[in-house]
């Protein structure tokens, strides 16, 4: 590829030679070969260019280099957005053979669009559909009953139980499980009162299914269990990361973010835009409103508001978390100081005494 169709691509400003052959991006230090694009977005990358045998570079309009001393050399204004376009331009996806492979195992009534390709060892179900373009890697399970768009991906080893609908373009990485039964017993014994050895513990069953929307992304070993009789909804354009259990009857919203080892209970509702940082955990039952964000670590046991930012074990207003932090650090201080009031007090009384 031309560093200017690469340039073009990025939006951005190009000076130089616009006909260098670009084969693969890399750090500065790391160029090997004139084809090296580098990428040199920060003030330490934009350092290691004095050293480099790459030809062109992309930077930000952060940190600009000297013009000249690259022959070609890109600059953009909004350095994760153009990060985002460049490495879409140079990943070539996972290796895989085109076509069905002869050891995949496909049900005679599952239907195939135009394009699509099914990795050695897959299973595809009775009735399942899968859309024009998407690939099937090795060693995936495709229910009975599927819905699969076009032009999507499922990793090796992702599971996608009965029923399951996936939209266009949806990314499901290794090991993901899309439509696992819910956890749901009767009695309910997280809200019961007794737990008794006479109580018969009885299987609620799931018979509904996961909905996912048009260009979601579930990250490797995350879990979506299906709902008990209606859907377990994830909204399109939604990114899960990797670790992330969503329970049965879960709705999620449009454009959401959901990162690492959250936790998110049944029957939660989350609306649109709305941002959960790593190791969140989530309450049965509750409400989180639009464009809210919870922090890092916290535990959600009311409902949330839509815009709020919440943090915190038990999660409340982030100012009013840091206040609580705050206070907890002065402590030690505030004992010490009482310590020593009380054996003011306690020498007071000792001389009354006497």
């Amino acid at each position: 590829m031309q560093i200017k169709d690469v340039a073009q691509a990025l939006g951005g400003r190009l000076d130089g030679d616009g006909a260098i052959e670009v084969s693969r991006v890399v750090h500065p230090a790391k160029a090997e070969l004139p084809s090296d694009l580098a990428l040199a977005m920060n003030a330490d990358a934009v350092a290691s260019l004095a050293g480099s045998k790459a030809q062109a570079v992309v930077v930000s309009t952060d940190h600009p280099v000297p013009a000249g001393s690259l022959p070609a050399v890109i600059a953009v204004s909004d350095a994760r957005i153009a990060l985002a376009k460049l490495t879409a331009i140079f990943d070539p996806g996972p290796a895989h053979d085109g076509g069905i492979h002869p050891t995949a195992v496909i049900a005679p009534d599952a239907k195939l669009s135009e394009g699509v390709n099914v990795g050695a060892h897959a299973v595809i179900g009775a009735l399942s559909r899968v859309g024009a373009g998407t690939t099937i890697m090795p060693h995936v399970t495709v229910g009975a009953a599927v819905k699969i768009g076009a032009r999507g991906l499922l990793h090796c080893g992702a599971r996608i139980g009965d029923r399951t609908i996936i939209g266009d373009r949806v990314i499901i990485h290794p090991n993901a499980v899309i439509g696992s039964d819910g956890f749901s017993f009767a009695p309910d014994l997280m809200s019961a009162t007794t737990y008794t050895a006479n109580v018969k513990v009885s299987r609620v069953h799931s018979l509904g299914n996961v909905s996912l929307g048009d260009d979601v992304e579930v990250g490797a070993c995350s879990t979506i269990d299906r709902a008990t009789i209606e859907s377990t909804c994830i909204g399109s354009g939604t990114k899960i990361d990797n670790h992330v259990h969503i329970g049965h009857n879960v709705t999620i919203g449009d454009g959401c973010i959901v990162c690492g080892k959250v936790g998110i209970s049944g029957s939660v509702t989350i609306g649109r835009r709305v941002r959960i940082a790593g190791g969140v955990g989530i309450g049965d039952h509750l409400s989180i409103g639009d464009e809210a964000v919870i922090g890092a670590g916290s535990a959600v046991v009311t409902n949330i508001p839509a815009g709020a930012f919440v943090s915190g074990y038990p999660a409340v207003p982030h100012p009013r978390a840091i206040e609580q932090y705050v206070y907890i650090g002065r402590l030690k201080k505030m004992y010490q100081k009482l310590d020593d009031v009380a054996s003011r007090v306690d020498a007071l009384e000792q001389t009354n005494k006497e």
